[in-house]
């Protein structure tokens, strides 16, 4: 466990050997407080890995006590100042204990009495046609009625083969009948195509299927070639997903159901008239009401209500506009299906007395000195801070590496339906025909057109462009990759240049300049807080008594 144990043996050693409050010795003080070898280790079992090496396990030791005590500091100025009252760390605890209490009924009411059984995995395996993989050929049309006469035409006989030939929209599958190649599993289809072959038998034809191509909506015709077995282990995690997810909403409903009945909410109509109406009129920002109109209530049901008050908090919770709550109705339907059932889920919880649930109290109180902290910084340090323009132009001229895009690597890229049309087109860009030309006449993916085919790979785009991203970072300009297995096809690429480019001092450069000046400020203003706390209070440091916790050898914490 090495260094992990290195540091946290000796205290378990001091701790389980002597156990009682003398044999806890007194590190530190901190004010008021003294500072003992147990609350030490707490402290050090929070800390990162990272935090917790150095020189010597005397050092780390003494680094982290310094730490703890400086927290002690905080804890005690943030009780003098009374910052429990500042109505910024009033309404965070609130937001937290009722996340918190939430959290707990879910887990308590609906997440433990979710379960998927074998036979239910099973069953939604073959009822959704994921038991199967397809190969298929398709006709792309240009509208659904040019679509829908060649389903009339296959209808009476017609062949499909030549019917792709001659009216396929897209002609590199056309050629071949339009066969796209391969086998497919419903997962890896477009949901549009999925729901309209996954439950066809070989031989069949689909109806009319909307498909994007060239960036704009086709219709295809397809005809199931073949099919093969595919296992559940190629589909279990997503068929588990679906079942969890419909079965949790319809407990939720279940319970929802339940508790409406049982708590009765009745809406008062003249409420949501005013609180539309002064949606209406405040513009961007949601609407303040007075202390009287903000206790209106809203909905009462037995037990309790919802006021004006409730209803405004838990919209700027959900990040509402005005505007999505500027009718009646809009307010009416924000009620019924967000205020009223968190409402009645934390009265619920109460009754239930969850609010008393240890582990639940626990996280409470931790969360009530992150608080206290965090709120004592931003009042007496960070709200202080300022950056100056002339600031933000000499830190974006000092560091222009914080202002210059990670490398982006430029590709003109090909997507197409199969693995065979990929590589043919992947040689006739070796042989050195003009990307863009050919991306222009192949490539399936949406808004390429208006790109000529070129995209950019970095760190803000990857998360699209999987696989072809890692591909490409080996290439040099002028080189080609793939075929790349993507979600929608196969990719092929022909690389034309990596570029790092530093962001012009724009708007954009100027609020991220001054974002880093304050940041850095603030940084050193904190320290010269805390600075001043231990001039404020009594601090002291008992380095014998540190020493003197035994350190376990290092060939045995290797050993362990």
């Amino acid at each position: 466990m090495k260094m992990r144990f290195l540091l946290l043996a000796p205290l378990f050693a001091v701790l389980a050997a002597c156990g009682g409050s003398p044999q806890d010795p007194v590190l530190g003080r901190a004010g008021t407080e003294e500072v003992r070898a147990s609350q030490l280790q707490q402290f050090m079992e929070r800390m990162p890995e990272g935090l917790r090496q150095g020189d010597s396990p005397f050092e780390v030791r003494r680094r982290l006590l310094e730490s703890l005590i400086d927290m002690r500091l905080l804890a005690q100025e943030a009780k003098q100042t009374r910052i429990e009252e500042d109505p910024a760390f009033v309404d965070q605890l609130e937001t937290a204990r009722r996340g918190g209490l939430m959290d707990l009924y879910q887990r308590r009411q609906i997440n433990d009495h979710l379960s998927v059984s074998s036979e239910e995995l099973e069953r939604r395996y073959r009822e959704t046609h994921r038991d199967r993989a397809l190969r298929f050929s398709g006709i792309m049309l240009p509208t659904k009625e040019d679509a829908e006469r060649i389903v009339a035409l296959l209808k009476k006989g017609a062949d499909f083969h030549q019917l792709a030939a001659t009216h396929s929209e897209h002609k590199e599958t056309g050629e071949r009948g339009g066969d796209s190649g391969g086998y497919k599993l419903r997962d890896q289809m477009t949901p549009a195509v999925a729901e309209g072959v996954a439950h066809l038998k070989v031989g069949e034809i689909s109806a009319p299927v909307p498909v994007q191509y060239n960036r704009r909506t086709h219709f295809a015709v397809f005809k199931i070639l073949d099919e093969m077995p595919a296992p559940l282990a190629a589909s279990e995690a997503l068929l588990r997903e679906e079942l969890m997810r419909a079965k949790r909403m319809e407990r939720i409903r279940l319970v929802l159901d339940s508790l409406t009945q049982a708590y009765a909410p009745q809406t008062q109509e003249a409420q949501l008239t005013l609180f539309s109406q002064r949606c209406q009129q405040s513009g961007e920002v949601l609407p303040q009401f007075s202390a009287p109109e903000a206790a209106l209530p809203l909905v009462t049901f037995q037990g309790g209500q919802i006021t004006v008050g409730d209803l405004l908090s838990t919209a700027q919770e959900a990040h509402f506009s005005p505007r999505q709550l500027a009718t009646v109705a809009a307010v009416d339907q924000f009620l019924k299906t967000v205020t009223i059932p968190a409402h009645l889920f934390e009265t619920e919880a109460m009754r239930l007395q969850l609010d008393r649930d240890s582990t639940l109290v626990a996280g409470l109180a931790r969360k009530r000195e992150e608080l206290s902290l965090k709120v004592l910084r931003q009042r007496e340090v960070d709200s202080h801070v300022s950056a100056s323009e002339e600031e933000a132009r000499a830190f974006y001229d000092a560091n222009p590496e914080k202002f210059t895009a990670p490398e982006t690597i430029l590709v003109t890229e090909i997507l197409v339906a199969s693995d065979s049309l990929a590589q043919q087109l992947k040689r006739r860009l070796e042989e050195g025909e003009d990307a863009t030309a050919l991306a222009l006449k192949h490539t399936q993916r949406e808004g390429a057109i208006h790109h000529q085919g070129q995209i950019r790979l970095n760190v803000f785009t990857e998360v699209f462009f999987q696989g072809i991203n890692a591909a490409a970072q080996r290439l040099e300009p002028g080189e080609v990759g793939g075929p790349v297995r993507v979600r929608e096809g196969y990719s092929v690429f022909k690389v034309t240049d990596k570029v790092r480019e530093k962001a012009p001092y724009d708007a954009e450069s100027r609020r991220r300049a001054l974002a880093y000046v304050k940041v850095d400020k603030a940084k050193r203003a904190y320290v010269e807080y805390v600075r001043s706390l231990r001039d404020k209070y009594r601090v002291e440091v008992d380095e014998a008594a540190l020493r003197q916790l035994p350190v376990a050898e290092p060939a045995a914490a290797a050993k362990s």
